[in-house]
């Protein structure tokens, strides 16, 4: 009698969750490991560009790299990464970009785009990266939602106004939008400037108001959220929603599912329900929260 199949191999990375950052350790060959940004608005890797010359990486010439929140080019030279570990497991051997990363806690980014022989689920309520083999069988149900401009997005409807908004762990706000928004939406005041947004490709005066009213994005009704406004670059949605979705990542078919949470959080308000991950409806006010 031939031996069964073996069952396909799963894996789990923690994932390190503050209230602005996910990280994980990442190690390079046999050097210390050292944290990183779990970064889903990324497709490609980024590494400080004195740890870059610490590690002997090579300098293999100018970076193509965009920024995925501005659409700007990233400074620093292209580089090339390989036997490298995500958390104990073995990521693709690849080109990175090696930087000036001027960041206290932090000393690189890595994506979805790190494993493109599995699907990648960033369990935000579970802190943990779920790892599956790219089959068939371990695809999740349902439609997925197609990558815009490589990177994962779903489409954002804030009343009449619909557009594709980048799903970017690296982005510790919850919601971003693009200036040339500000007028089509309905705000409770006008916005205000509140800082900068800092980015791969440098700093950005950003502007902050409330929504008049609520926005569904996949399980999650927001009431009243804030949106935070920015010139140029994309809609982004970012960490703050993120970390309580679970999300399945494709980086090689360019598409990702929104997975119902495993353990949803009570209704806290009233309101229409919000289509959940399949396209259905949720019941009015679940998993309902302020951003």
């Amino acid at each position: 009698m031939p031996a069964a199949a073996a069952a396909p191999k799963r894996e789990e990375i923690p994932l390190y969750l503050s209230a602005t950052r996910a990280l994980v350790m990442v190690r390079i060959g046999s050097h210390p490991p050292f944290p990183a940004v779990f970064d889903t608005g990324t497709n490609g890797n980024l590494v400080d560009l004195g740890l870059a010359r610490s590690l002997g990486l090579p300098n293999t010439g100018p970076s193509p790299s965009i920024d995925g929140s501005t659409g700007k080019p990233v400074p620093g030279h292209d580089t090339f990464i390989k036997n490298a570990r995500l958390g104990g497991v073995a990521i693709a051997d690849a080109r990175a970009t090696a930087l000036a990363y001027d960041q206290p806690d932090e000393i690189g980014i890595f994506g979805p785009n790190s494993f493109p022989e599995h699907f990648v689920e960033m369990d935000g309520p579970g802190s943990r990266l779920v790892l599956t083999p790219r089959t068939d069988d371990n695809a999740p149900p349902g439609p997925a939602l197609p990558y815009a401009d490589r990177l994962p997005s779903l489409m954002l409807e804030i009343g009449a106004l619909r557009l594709p908004a980048k799903l970017d762990s690296g982005n510790d706000s919850a919601l971003i939008l693009p200036m040339r928004y500000k007028d089509q939406v309905a705000l409770q005041a006008e916005p205000v400037r509140i800082g900068y947004a800092v980015s791969a490709a440098g700093r950005q005066p950003i502007f902050s108001a409330r929504l008049k009213g609520a926005l569904c994005v996949g399980p999650l009704r927001l009431e009243h959220p804030e949106i935070r406004f920015m010139e140029g670059g994309t809609a982004n949605i970012g960490l703050a929603i993120l970390r309580r979705l679970r999300v399945v990542y494709d980086d090689t078919g360019k598409r990702a599912w929104i997975l119902p949470n495993l353990d949803p959080s009570p209704s806290v308000a009233s309101g229409d329900a919000c289509p959940d991950a399949a396209g259905g409806d949720r019941k009015p006010g679940s998993d309902a929260a302020q951003a």
